[in-house]
């Protein structure tokens, strides 16, 4: 009796193609999902002409931008989407504007809340993108806060210290990264540090620096303020705190104020009163201050950023580094780019293909970036490189590197339009985005 001939090489071949083209479909419909093939999908160079690294150009959802607003999605040749919001620096019914999570420190929030917050206010956001590096959480009991500069009307509400580290602004031309904006418009784009000292009226002249606002106390930061906006509690452990009250808040750029110390707290983890702030010392160095900082202590508060330009920045964000100055790639990028990051082993995250998240700007106009990524048959992403080069054949003149990642987002016009790598719009600590003025 013959035996059946079961061709099972044949039915596996076939059965491999099968789930390749499965994968192939699936990653054209992710593709087809995206809010521009549901509104303009077409070429739309209006005439201009396009670098040779762009396939094509996707305008998305026209028909609601007001003046003096664009919305893009680019097509880059290396295989990825790039999502762009922009406004024209001239119209006077759009502004640049900074949004903390949550409204303090603390803590995280999606873009979407934060603009359906936003709109209870009255205001109106037009698009906004991720912004500043942060912890998402520690065993300190921080579910997340951002370690970047942040001032928002005004109000200086966090700035680190300068670390080589992967999130924070490094001590190099390559990490003037802090893109702020003054009363008159002018757009800035430095590296911000911080001159904070604490003034004793105890005779001696006794003057304690500090280090950071609203940031983690320690070997690294001994001395940092805290104010209101950081959370209800300083979350320190075995920092020598004491409150400072019947000073004015808040704290800005260019600040002086008297205070009294109403408060000592050798154990940490203080209360932040509502009407005042906490000095937090890391304990070793507490040891120089503990008898000459107590209870009923007067003296003066200090605080002048520097440049003295930020002192008086209205709208301030930070990012970790320079991708774009004066039209060109970052000297310090291109060697990074040419050693596959090893110039700078601190970022080297950088030199990989990962979503993106980005602010760039030139004379006329400012930019909101988010590049798609890690999602075979759609976007891979960039690198920091890539993304120097790509911005700088856009024509844009200056550029920061944002928070990226899987938080890399970009919400307009009433929803999010790019696609979040993993499926799904991720809580984030700061908002860099365009909104309408106020009439």
């Amino acid at each position: 009796m013959m035996q059946e001939n079961r061709p099972y090489p044949t039915r596996f071949i076939a059965v491999c193609a099968l789930i390749a083209l499965f994968i192939l479909v699936i990653g054209a419909l992710r593709a087809l999902e995206q809010p521009i093939f549901r509104s303009t999908a077409a070429n739309s160079r209006n005439g201009k002409t396009l670098p040779d690294s762009v396939i094509r150009r996707d305008e998305i959802d026209r028909k609601r931008w007001p003046e003096g607003f664009q919305l893009h999605r680019y097509w880059w040749i290396g295989g990825a989407a790039v999502y762009i919001a922009e406004m024209d620096r001239t119209t006077e019914n759009l502004q640049f504007d900074i949004e903390l999570a949550n409204n303090q420190i603390l803590g995280r929030e999606t873009i979407t809340n934060a603009t359906r917050r936003l709109m209870k206010k009255q205001m109106l956001p037009l698009a906004g993108v991720n912004g500043s590096f942060g912890i998402r959480e520690d065993s300190y009991g921080r579910g997340g806060m951002t370690f970047n500069l942040h001032i928002q009307n005004g109000e200086l509400i966090s700035i680190p210290i300068i670390r080589d580290r992967w999130g924070y602004s490094p001590p190099s031309p390559w990490g003037e990264t802090s893109f702020g904006v003054t009363p008159d418009g002018e757009f800035l784009l430095e590296r911000v540090q911080l001159n904070g000292q604490l003034h004793i009226d105890d005779g001696n002249g006794d003057t304690l620096p500090i280090d950071a606002i609203n940031q983690i106390c320690d070997t690294s930061a001994p001395v940092v303020l805290y104010t209101p906006r950081f959370g209800h509690r300083t979350l320190t452990r075995r920092c020598y705190e004491f409150t400072l009250e019947r000073l004015e808040l808040p704290i800005t750029g260019k600040y002086t104020s008297r205070f009294i110390v109403t408060e000592v707290n050798r154990r940490g983890n203080s209360r932040i009163p509502s009407d005042g702030v906490v000095i937090a010392i890391e304990s070793r160095l507490a040891r120089n201050w503990t008898k000459k900082i107590t209870t009923s202590t007067k003296g003066t508060l200090e605080i002048a950023l520097t440049p003295t330009k930020w002192q008086h920045v209205q709208q301030g964000v930070g990012g970790n580094l320079r991708l774009v100055r004066d039209g060109r790639i970052e000297p310090e990028l291109v060697r990074f780019g040419e050693t596959r990051g090893r110039s700078a082993s601190a970022h080297r995250n950088g030199a990989s293909r990962h979503p993106r998240s980005a602010l760039g700007f030139n004379d006329e106009k400012l930019f909101l970036i988010a590049i798609d990524g890690r999602q075979h048959g759609y976007s891979m992403g960039m690198t920091l490189y890539d993304m120097g080069k790509f911005f700088s054949e856009l024509g844009i003149k200056h550029a920061i590197n944002f928070d990226g990642g899987s938080s890399s987002a970009l919400w307009a016009l009433g929803g999010v339009v790019n696609s979040p790598a993993h499926g799904y719009e991720r809580r984030i600590f700061n908002i860099a985005m365009i909104r309408a003025k106020k009439r």
